[in-house]
C-alpha cells in the first residue's frame, strides 16, 4: 500500500511538473539571475529557446536592473585574457570572478550586461560575459588612417537598439563612427579638425559624453560634446565658469551626469575636489559635494552609486563614501590590470542572431577545447582537453595555445575573494 502510494505520489509529482503552463515558466525564467538561466538551459528545448526570444530578453533585462544589479570590475592578466570581479552593490562584498575570453587589451564601460573590447589595431569586438557570446565587428574604411580608436556601447530606449560608437584619432581630425548591433555597418557621423582629442566617453540615458580640449593650449576647453544616440546628432554643453580653469573629468551617478571639478584651494591650502551635477535641460550646473582629500594621481572617476563613489587606475579600484566620509580600496592582483568598471547585470542581450559562442568561433578544435553542445551550454568553458594533439597549438584568431587556456582555467579557479581594505584616511 505504501508502495503504491509512493509511486503515485511521484506521478504527481511529474504531472504537476509538466502541466505547468509555459506562460508561467517563461515567467519564472525571467526572474531568474542570468547565471542561473545559462545553466537550465539545458532542461528543456523551450527553456533553450526562451532567450533568444526578444521579449524574454528585455523582459529578464528589466527585471535583472531592479534586482540583480552588479558592481563590475574587469581586469586584463598578462597572457592576454581578462577577469570580471562582481560585487555586492549593497554590501560592498565579493560575489564572483569570472574567465572572460578576450585577448583585447581596452574595454568600454559595461552596458546592460554588454561591454566591447578592442585593442591598438582598431580591431574590436562586443563581449556578453554572462551568456559567453561575442561579435566580432566589421573593419572601418578609416581604419588605416586611425592612430588609435576608442569604442563605447550605448543603448536607445525607444528602439532597443545596441549601439557602438567609435571615436578614431586620425592626423588632422577626430573621426566619429556609429555601428549599431545587428547591422554592422559603420556611418561616419561627425569628422572635425577642430577637436585635436576627445576624454573617454560617459554614457548616461542614451546621451555619451566627452570632455573637449583645447587647440591652443591643450588643456580643456568650456564645453562638453554630447551625442545624442537615438538622432544620432550632436550638441554642445558649456562647461560652468566656476570651474573652466579646474582639472575636469566626467562620469555617471544614479542616471545623471557629473563633472568632478580638481583645484587648489588657498583657505586650506590643499586640492579640493568638487562634484556638480547638469540640469536635464543640458543649461544650468548644481554643485553637489566637496570631497578631501584629492585622490591619488591617476585616479579617474567611473561612477557613483548612492553616496559612495568609485575611482580606478591600472592598479587599484577606490571607493569614497560622501556620507560617512570613509575611502575603501582594492589592489589589483600582481599581473592583473584593471581596464573597465560599472554597473553590471547579467543579461542575455542583444536579442540578434549575428552574436557567436566564444568556444566555436575563438578556438577551434586544435586547441583541445570541446565546444559545449545544446545540451551543455553552461556558463563555464569545460575540458581543456588533453590530447597531444592540441598542446601548444594555437586556438583559433586569439592565438592562444591549448597551455596558455589550462593555466588561465586554473588561475581563475584558485583566486580568493577581493576584499575592501579601508583607507587610514578618511575623506572629509
Amino acid at each position: 500500500m505504501d508502495c503504491n502510494s509512493d509511486d503515485l505520489d511521484k506521478q504527481n509529482e511529474t504531472e504537476a511538473q509538466v502541466d505547468v503552463p509555459q506562460d508561467t515558466q517563461w515567467i519564472v525564467l525571467a526572474f531568474l539571475p542570468g547565471r542561473v538561466v545559462v545553466k537550465l538551459r539545458s532542461v528543456c528545448k523551450f527553456w533553450r529557446d526562451c532567450i533568444e526570444e526578444p521579449s524574454f530578453v528585455d523582459c529578464h533585462l528589466n527585471n535583472a536592473c531592479r534586482l540583480y544589479q552588479s558592481i563590475a570590475c574587469f581586469t586584463s592578466l598578462d597572457d592576454g585574457l581578462v577577469h570580471v570581479y562582481t560585487f555586492d552593490p549593497a554590501t560592498m562584498n565579493f560575489r564572483s570572478v569570472e574567465l572572460v575570453f578576450s585577448n583585447r587589451f581596452h574595454m568600454s564601460g559595461p552596458c546592460n550586461g554588454l561591454v566591447c573590447a578592442y585593442d591598438i589595431n582598431g580591431d574590436a569586438e562586443v563581449l556578453n560575459p554572462t551568456t559567453r557570446k561575442h561579435l566580432r565587428l566589421p573593419d572601418s574604411i578609416l581604419k588605416s588612417r586611425s592612430l588609435c580608436s576608442e569604442y563605447f556601447v550605448g543603448f536607445v530606449h525607444s528602439t532597443k537598439e545596441y549601439k557602438v560608437v567609435s571615436v578614431r584619432h586620425c592626423v588632422q581630425f577626430l573621426a566619429f563612427e556609429i555601428c549599431t548591433i545587428g547591422k554592422l555597418s559603420w556611418r561616419t557621423i561627425r569628422e572635425s579638425a577642430e577637436l585635436l582629442k576627445a576624454t573617454k566617453a560617459v554614457t548616461v540615458n542614451g546621451s555619451m559624453y566627452w570632455l573637449l580640449l583645447n587647440e591652443a593650449s591643450s588643456g580643456f576647453s568650456r564645453e562638453i560634446l554630447m551625442l545624442n544616440l537615438t538622432e544620432e546628432t550632436f550638441t554642445k554643453i558649456v562647461i560652468p565658469d566656476a570651474v573652466r580653469k579646474h582639472d575636469l573629468e566626467l562620469f555617471e551617478g544614479e542616471g545623471k551626469l557629473l563633472l568632478l571639478s580638481n583645484h587648489y584651494d588657498t583657505s586650506s591650502g590643499s586640492i579640493v575636489s568638487d562634484i556638480w551635477m547638469v540640469a536635464s535641460t543640458h543649461q544650468d550646473w548644481v554643485h553637489l559635494h566637496t570631497v578631501t582629500p584629492r585622490m591619488p594621481v591617476g585616479m579617474s572617476p567611473f561612477f557613483q552609486l548612492k553616496t559612495k563613489i568609485f575611482f580606478g587606475n591600472q592598479n587599484r579600484l577606490l571607493c569614497v563614501d560622501l556620507q560617512d566620509c570613509t575611502v575603501s580600496y582594492i589592489n589589483m592582483r600582481s599581473g592583473e590590470t584593471l581596464i573597465s568598471c560599472g554597473m553590471f547585470v547579467e543579461s542575455f542581450a542583444p536579442a540578434v542572431t549575428d552574436l557567436v559562442s566564444s568556444t566555436a568561433s575563438s578556438y577551434e578544435n586544435s586547441s583541445g577545447i570541446r565546444e559545449p553542445s545544446s545540451a551543455d551550454p553552461g556558463p563555464s568553458f569545460r575540458g581543456a582537453g588533453s590530447s597531444s594533439k592540441g598542446r601548444g597549438k594555437s586556438s583559433g584568431f586569439t592565438g592562444w595555445s591549448s597551455d596558455d587556456l589550462e593555466l588561465s582555467f586554473k588561475r581563475t579557479k584558485r583566486t580568493m575573494e577581493m576584499v575592501w581594505k579601508i583607507s587610514k584616511h578618511r575623506a572629509s
